[in-house]
């Protein structure tokens, strides 16, 4: 029996293009999955609280400049959500970055509070996290990931594959342009 997940968002104007296409793979993919979009901290604390679902995958997203405001933030949301930082087991809630600053600095994030950080392109990574946190797998199988282990390193899994840029859509159901830097050859480097 497949184990609910829900995904809080924390939505911000920023990052809503990158957002739309992680969301339009999940739903192209067809993985089922709770969305709530949290447009401050204190709305994603109350989605946290509320999801019913067994699982909560909360994404968060940014560019270096943001790095620094957006671990405040994750600190203010744990707080308000009462989701210490992940260390063994499998807790309801992990928070993951994603975005150029998780892939260039997954160390940074790990240190920063997150639980993963999504290295690379998205789309794939996204699918594969909700369906290893629906079927219980271990999330060292789930390839794109930094993950911590138990002396606070962020252990790398294999990488996720660069799709062809149209293997997903880059929107489904929200505005927004086509998003042609996904599959870019420097992948973030």
């Amino acid at each position: 029996m497949a184990l609910a997940v829900g995904v809080v968002v924390r939505y911000r104007k920023a990052v809503t293009y990158g957002v739309h296409a992680l969301l339009a793979a999940l739903e192209s993919a067809g993985v089922e999955h709770e969305l709530r979009l949290g447009t401050t901290p204190e709305e994603t604390a109350e989605h946290i609280t509320a999801c019913q679902a067994d699982r909560v995958l909360v994404l968060w997203s940014f560019y270096s400049p943001d790095a620094e405001a957006m671990a405040a933030e994750l600190a203010t949301v744990r707080a308000l959500s009462g989701t210490s930082q992940a260390m063994s087991g499998s807790p309801k809630v992990l928070h993951i970055a994603g975005g150029v600053h998780a892939t260039a600095e997954p160390q940074q994030v790990i240190d920063a509070g997150w639980d993963l950080a999504g290295i690379g392109e998205g789309e794939s990574t996204i699918i594969s996290l909700v369906r290893a946190l629906q079927r219980d797998e271990p999330l060292t199988s789930v390839p794109g990931l930094a993950i911590k282990d138990g002396d606070g390193v962020a252990l790398r899994t294999r990488p996720a594959p660069q799709l062809p840029l149209d293997a997903f859509p880059s929107f489904l159901g929200r505005k927004g342009p086509i998003e042609i830097t996904r599959g870019c050859r420097y992948t973030c480097q």
